[in-house]
């Protein structure tokens, strides 16, 4: 095979021959626990760590510095993760129980890219004695800033395990998805996360009304970024360390989110520019907008790491809260990725996924059996009524900026209105 000869035709770097070992010993260790009969699940798992460690090293083989990173540093990190990795499943990370019955590992799933045919993936945990017949509520944590090798965040699950603890999050399915390095979260990364939920509903049922979306330093800039896009997705957020760098108030989206619950997490010795001050008004601005939204700095504290008594008050405030569809609500529209909220949507349309200002913007309000929305600079407008859009029932009224449009029975498919 080519990829056995180009193995064998590695030379010139100071730890070629330990990289060429490691990655060696890796694949034998999985490919020997592939032989065994494994539980569908845990086999994508350890088909997806043989195609990461697969992947770096192929990138070895080339010897050429990497994202800023010289030849010698990626070998060095190579063998750093795998070397972590091996040992993990000379223990117990080589047990399916540890990862599906006991909720004590977690499941490193990779996929190609539905972007651009890019090996990507997700860390999944789930919980102590999980049935996949069960619906779970999804708690998905977003990184920050931090190492931008592949293989690292995968490694951190195969070191020694800790004491096991009982917190607000132990009965949910946790996603942490990977974020191409450190990206922020927009654009590919949050197509990504989104890539990633939808593989995890392929093998675990989920509660619609009870995701949490949180992040930290950078994962909190996605996640209020997010949360302006998608607010009908989620029962709450969480932003720890966070700023207003991805979704300042001038851009004008933040009332897209005001009625979904946001809590925000931030040590009171946090210098990085921006944090405290954008933390402080971002609560002011959903304070004064009505929003259920809470503010914890944490005292002593920097912007990494924050505390662990700090993370579970946040989640046990986040998980109170079940996801709703509000009576009266407003959603501006600036990418045709996200062209609405509720079952009201833009139709999209082609080209740039960018959308040329006057935005397209609607408001709706809801008393008892009658809808009544408001749509500017935007021709049409399709309407879910049904349960995967604005939740009614019965017989119900339509008003589409002061025009009656239908009165009746929800029908099967959602409304296609003319925008006056």
């Amino acid at each position: 095979m080519a990829f056995a000869a180009a193995l064998a035709s590695i030379t010139a770097v100071s730890h070629a021959e330990t990289a060429e070992a490691c990655y060696t010993r890796i694949t034998g260790q999985l490919d020997a626990l592939l032989k065994k009969d494994q539980p569908k699940l845990f086999a994508w798992h350890l088909r997806s760590l043989r195609a990461l460690a697969q992947t770096e090293y192929a990138k070895l083989l080339l010897n050429l510095d990497q994202r800023g990173h010289t030849a010698d540093a990626r070998q060095k990190e190579f063998i750093e993760a795998i070397t972590t990795i091996s040992k993990g499943l000379d223990g117990d990370c080589s047990n399916p129980d540890q990862a599906l019955k006991n909720g004590r590992r977690n499941l490193i799933l990779a996929r190609p890219s539905d972007i651009d045919g890019s090996l990507q993936y997700m860390m999944v945990d789930l919980p102590k004695n999980w049935d996949p017949e069960k619906q779970y509520p999804l708690w998905v944590g977003l990184h920050g800033t931090g190492p931008d090798y592949p293989l690292a965040y995968p490694s951190y699950g195969f070191g020694p395990l800790g004491a096991e603890k009982q917190t607000a999050t132990s009965n949910m399915i946790r996603l942490a998805p990977w974020g191409r390095g450190n990206r922020g979260w927009r654009a590919d990364a949050e197509r990504d996360m989104f890539e990633a939920i939808a593989q995890l509903q392929t093998f675990c049922k989920l509660d619609p009304d009870r995701w949490y979306l949180t992040g930290h330093s950078a994962g909190a800039d996605g996640t209020w970024a997010i949360i302006q896009h998608t607010p009908d997705l989620w029962a709450s957020a969480g932003l720890q360390s966070g700023s207003m760098l991805s979704g300042r108030p001038e851009w004008g989206l933040i009332p897209n989110m005001t009625y979904l619950p946001v809590h925000i997490l931030i040590g009171e010795n946090d210098n990085l520019p921006s944090r405290i001050p954008d933390s402080k008004e971002a609560y002011r601005i959903l304070k004064e907008a009505g929003d259920e939204t809470e503010l914890v700095i944490l005292p002593g504290i920097g912007h990494y790491p924050l505390t662990e008594a700090g993370f579970e008050e946040q989640a046990v405030w986040m998980t109170k809260f079940v996801r709703k569809r509000p009576s009266k609500f407003s959603f501006t529209v600036d990418q045709s990725e996200h062209p609405g909220v509720w079952g009201i949507r833009v139709p999209a349309g082609r080209g740039s996924r960018f959308i040329k200002e006057p935005w397209p913007t609607f408001s709706c309000e809801i008393t008892g059996q009658e809808v009544k929305i408001t749509a500017k600079n935007l021709t049409d407008l399709t309407v879910d009524l049904g349960p995967s859009g604005l939740r009614m029932s019965g017989d119900v009224q339509v008003i589409l900026n002061g025009k009656k449009v239908h009165g009746g029975p929800i029908p099967a498919r959602p409304l296609s209105l003319k925008v006056n």
